[in-house]
């Protein structure tokens, strides 16, 4: 039987940048997955990827990301304001004249990288399938971005909604919308936020499609014991690890053949300057599971 291979990226902001050295081993070895399904930061990597990026151009332009590529500085400061007002007009029950943001930052930074390396991409247009997991923050249901072919063959389950028709960039600024961070993504009526909230590691979707072996990356391991937030931004990434740990654990023993997780320990989802170790990591991760990636994928 012909192996269909699969491989998940989940989702960890900078962490993000792991998947390019899990990445680099497979194609050392000749692995190269036929569907890709990415969440958060995997959907950025794995679209860039499924659209026809080597590993050498994934590398070079990961090494190269700052902060102030994401963070709309006076937009924080703006969107702050009008949040803490908007909460002093709650309490004295007094009818509020402006809309009120739904995140700190507006994400407009955000959505113009994305659109920079996607615009002009399609689901039908990529070299590899791909699928990108988003939720909608209303019913919390997944939201599911892919190609038409793609969403014909599979039926939706009663928390589940396929979307095709719509470029990959606005996919990927959808998944990318960290809850109270970047403020969601609104498509087709829905309003979209990063998909870790239900699956922070796509492995499902992948074997719905019909891939026979499913490599998943997982960012959520740091090798510490549990902390005190240094900050909001850690704040909310961990609370995101909390209520979506249980989880990924469940959906990865059910969907995943073999669950890569790089050792990022001390790592905070906003340290930049730690890219070239995490892209070490990512590689170490999957070099020492070579030997049942290599089973799984049929290649020893």
């Amino acid at each position: 039987m012909r192996k269909v291979i699969g491989l998940a990226l989940g989702g960890g902001f900078v962490l993000g940048a792991a998947h390019v050295g899990v990445l680099r081993v497979l194609e050392e070895n000749g692995i190269k997955p036929q569907m890709i399904a990415g969440t958060s930061a995997g959907s950025i990597v794995g679209s860039l990827y499924a659209g026809g990026w080597t590993v050498a151009q994934l590398d070079q332009m990961i090494r190269r990301l700052k902060p102030s590529m994401f963070i709309d500085e006076f937009a924080a400061v703006e969107n702050f304001f009008i949040m803490t007002l908007k909460l002093i007009f709650d309490v004295f029950h007094l009818p509020y004249p402006f809309r009120s943001p739904l995140g700190l930052m507006r994400g407009a930074k955000l959505e113009r990288f994305i659109k920079s390396k996607l615009a002009g991409q399609s689901f039908e247009g990529v070299y590899r399938q791909l699928a990108i997991t988003t939720v909608d923050i209303t019913s919390g249901k997944k939201v599911i971005f892919l190609s038409r072919q793609n969403r014909m063959r599979l039926k939706a389950k009663r928390d589940q909604v396929f979307i095709s028709g719509v470029p990959v960039w606005q996919a990927v600024r959808a998944s990318t919308a960290v809850p109270g961070l970047f403020e969601p993504k609104e498509i087709n009526g829905y309003l979209l936020v990063d998909g870790g909230l239900r699956e922070n590691v796509p492995a499902q979707v992948l074997k719905a499609l019909g891939a026979t072996t499913v490599l998943a990356v997982d960012l959520g391991n740091d090798g510490d014991e549990p902390r005190v937030p240094r900050n909001i931004a850690h704040l909310l990434s961990q609370t995101l690890d909390i209520i979506r740990s249980e989880a990924v654990e469940q959906v990865l023993d059910d969907h995943a053949d073999v669950c890569i997780r790089p050792l990022l320990k001390g790592i905070g989802s906003w340290d930049f300057h730690k890219i070239p170790y995490i892209i070490e990591q990512g590689e170490k991760a999957a070099r020492e599971l070579l030997p049942e990636i290599l089973r799984v994928c049929g290649r020893n």
